[in-house]
Order: structure tokens, then sequence, then C-alpha cells
């Protein structure tokens, strides 16, 4: 009995042992940390951004931080798209911060992403040179897939989009680059994009210089005005092409 006494105390020392030595050594290993380097292209907007959001959860220890929470909390800024986290001993957090890439301008001093992601962005760089989308509340998705739409049948022709507008009821406008209007409507968004195209092949494969607008809303064809002073006469007249 006195030997099992004995062997009992004896295991439950060395698991004492172990278990001082496992709460000191992640102690020691848990220093806080001290360097916290932001990577990702960035603005110094962003950066700044990046790193404000960072301390406010410092200090904290290298083993401990809590990186899924810090990952949640970047990733909730509307102009980050992903974030990756790493620790790096003895006392550093590796971030790395992918921005969301904009494909447009969106409404009144927003940006918007591929994927239709509305972008608060901290600073506007270069946003000047984005086409400029608008349309209904909590639309961005929808617009956005229909500016991709019509920027695939334009591509061909080298014609870019300065602004795409959608109103309240789903009509569709665009202004073109150094071009005309084009005026779309609010159906058969394919049909009408099939008879633009077809259009643009067949009778301004030289430009649109001369037309003043574009309107696709027939079930046939196309109506054209053109500039005032343009060689086809009368600025001002419609000109339906039919038979496409």
């Amino acid at each position: 009995m006195i030997g099992t006494f004995l062997r009992t105390s004896g295991a439950l020392a060395l698991l004492l042992l172990f278990g001082f030595l496992g709460v000191s050594g992640w102690r020691a290993l848990d220093r806080p940390i001290a360097v916290v380097r932001v990577d990702g292209e960035l603005t110094a907007a962003e950066r700044a951004r990046a790193q404000e959001l960072l301390s406010s959860h410092l200090p904290a220890g290298v083993l401990s931080v809590d990186t899924r929470r810090l990952r949640d909390l970047l990733e909730r800024e509307s102009w980050v798209d992903t974030v990756a986290l790493w620790r790096t001993w003895p006392d550093g957090l590796r971030v790395e911060v992918r921005a969301e890439a904009a494909l447009a301008r969106w409404r009144d001093g927003a940006l918007l992403s591929a994927r239709g992601r509305v972008i608060e962005p901290l600073e506007l760089v270069g946003a000047d040179a984005l086409p400029h989308l608008s349309g209904p509340e909590g639309s961005a998705v929808e617009v956005m897939q229909t500016f991709q739409r019509i920027a695939d049948v334009l591509r061909p022709h080298e014609l870019r989009m300065d602004a795409l507008d959608v109103d309240d009821d789903g009509n569709i406008r665009v202004h073109l680059r150094n071009g005309p209007e084009l005026i779309l409507g609010h159906r058969d968004l394919g049909g009408r994009l099939q008879r633009v195209d077809l259009v643009l092949h067949q009778k301004f494969s030289d430009g649109l210089a001369e037309v003043e607008r574009v309107d696709a809303r027939y079930d046939n064809g196309v109506a054209v005005a053109w500039r005032e002073g343009a060689s086809q006469q009368g600025g001002e007249s419609r000109q339906l092409a039919r038979g496409f």
C-alpha cells in the first residue's frame, strides 16, 4: 500500500511539474507583440487605417493574440478584399491586406468593384478616370452586371463608357467616352445590344464622331440623331436604321 501511494504521489508530482513547465514555457514564448508589419499594395491612407485598427487590439502576446478577430475587424472595412495574418517570432505579427479593386465610381463619392461591392474609399486616388455608374439604392450588383454586359459589346468597337445610369424604372442610358449617348430602355437588353452591335459593324465602322445619340428602344433597329452640322444633314432629326 505504501508503494502504491508513493507511485501515485510521484506521478502526480510529475504531472504538476510538466504543467508548471508548460505554463512557464507558454509565458516565455507569448511575448508582447512589438513589431506589426502591414504588407499589400495599399495607399498611404489605407495602410495607416490598417495600422490603426490593429493597434486598437494591442498589446497582446504573439501566441495569445486573436488573429481571427483581427482578420474579421479588417475585412469589415469596405475597401478591404482579403486579409491574411502570420505570427513572426519572437514578437512580431505580419498582416497582408489585399484592397478591393475599383472598376467604377458609384453614385456620390463611392466606388464599385467588379463584383458589385460598394467601396467607401479613404481617398479618391485616380478615380476621375473611372466610369461613373448610378442606380437606385441597393442596385449596385445589378448595375455592375449591366455595365459589364454593355462593355463586352462595345469593346470590339474600341468604345468605352464614361457613364451609365439606371433610373428607378430600370431605364438604361449610357454616355460613351468622346462619343454619343446610347439609350437602351428597360427591357430586352440582350436583343437591343445585339442590334447596336450589328449597327456599329455595318453602319459605323469609321466611328461615331458625327452621331449625337443612338436610341435602341425599337424592335427591329435603332434611331440615330446626328450632331449639328454633320454630313448626314439634319443634325436634330432622327434616322431609323431598320432591318437589323
